[in-house]
């Protein structure tokens, strides 16, 4: 599935999306978000990995670490 991106890896553009799992989904929470924030610090993680060599990119939500961190 080439959707514009490219494996930095291995340059291929082959990629499946999805998620990281453990026994919940995995969350990033930003060293600087404020304890008072208007909603939950925790930052789902998503991501797509390479179909050519394994390589995991993960993403994570921007715009709501930008409130929790400004907020």
């Amino acid at each position: 599935m080439d959707n514009g991106y490219k494996c930095i890896r291995c340059g291929g553009t082959n990629f499946s999306t999805g998620w990281v799992q453990s026994t919940g989904k995995m969350y990033f929470r930003p060293d600087k978000a404020k304890f008072f924030a208007p909603r939950t610090a925790d930052l789902a993680v998503n991501g797509r990995m390479c179909m050519d060599c394994g390589f995991l990119e993960l993403v994570g939500d921007l715009q709501k670490a930008k409130a929790v961190v400004n907020s």
